[in-house]
């Protein structure tokens, strides 16, 4: 996408992020995913194994509480090693028929193309259709709040995109992955976003506008 931006191409990406990623995995459906992709049954049988019948305690210190069935939620264990690895699974034909370029990491979602011309404008749209078939065969919801669309590039035709119902805003600066990317690909706020944090770890006094910088009398060291 940055590459296509260079080029002097517009550019529109629309990031998605599923509700609550881990929590909502189906296991069934992720048990016949795992048979699809041709892993071993018995590699099969053992994760069913380990995601199912689980258990949980809480440890203060040296106190511990006696182990209760999990009833609800975190059908994928987060924190554990196979966790990212069974979603990536879960969600390894998710780009399956779409047309426009799709990045994948973990909950977070983007789907982006080249929208210079009317063929480019008119793919992105039925594919956030697709996306949206996808996470109703799958049992999965993404975030309607959070969808929104960054446009690169000069020239844009600013097209206006939907999710199911719901309309996409178009924004000037998205938070991907900790970083803050503008619309022209520039990590300016990103700088002074973390230049600020570490004036005032040091305890100055950021100012508002251009100027100096001043630091109290008294430093925290």
């Amino acid at each position: 996408m940055t590459g296509w931006a260079d080029e002097g191409r517009a550019v529109d990406v629309v990031s998605l992020n599923f509700c609550k990623a881990f929590d909502t995995v189906s296991r069934n459906t992720l048990i016949r995913k795992l048979r699809k992709c041709g892993l071993d049954e018995w590699a099969v049988k053992w994760i069913e194994n380990w995601l199912n019948g689980r258990a949980q305690r809480v440890v203060i210190s040296s106190a511990e509480s006696s182990w209760r069935p999990v009833t609800s939620g975190d059908p994928i264990p987060q924190g554990s090693v196979l966790g990212p690895v069974l979603f990536s699974f879960f969600t390894d034909d998710l780009d399956e028929e779409l047309e426009c370029t799709l990045s994948k990491f973990a909950d977070d979602t983007k789907l982006g193309g080249v929208v210079d011309t009317p063929e480019g404008c008119a793919a992105i749209q039925p594919d956030l259709d697709r996306l949206e078939s996808w996470t109703d065969r799958n049992l999965r919801k993404f975030h309607k709040g959070t969808g929104r669309v960054l446009h690169l590039g000069r020239n844009s035709p600013m097209h206006q995109y939907r999710l199911g119902a719901d309309l996409l805003e178009s924004i000037s600066v998205e938070r991907d992955l900790c970083v803050l990317v503008d619309d022209r690909l520039t990590m300016s706020q990103q700088c002074a976003l973390v230049a600020k944090k570490s004036w005032d770890a040091l305890g100055g006094v950021w100012p508002a506008g251009r100027g100096r910088f001043s630091f109290p009398s008294t430093l925290p060291w």
